[in-house]
């Protein structure tokens, strides 16, 4: 990757996530415009009926975030800084 380009990706984004809280932040930021009820990882589809599909949306993954800014930490989870367009 050219170093133009990584500075802007690192601009939006910043750095890669180096843990899992980490790489949740960086999917909600690189994805904040999604809506809540957007299926971001889906575990089945039609086995608990037709058009049934569980996992976790876009909704969920937001509300965990927010459970570990609640948590006392040594840091913020929200470690990725959001830049909304």
């Amino acid at each position: 990757m050219n170093s133009r380009l990584y500075s802007e990706v690192t601009a939006k984004y910043g750095d890669a996530p180096a843990n899992a809280t980490e790489a949740l932040a960086h999917v909600l930021c690189a994805h904040a415009n999604l809506p809540d009820d957007h299926m971001a990882v889906q575990a089945t589809r039609d086995l608990y009926g037709d058009g049934v599909r569980t996992g976790l949306t876009m909704g969920d993954l937001r509300a965990i975030q927010a459970q570990l800014d609640a948590i006392e930490q040594p840091q913020d989870a929200d470690v990725v800084h959001l830049r909304r367009t």
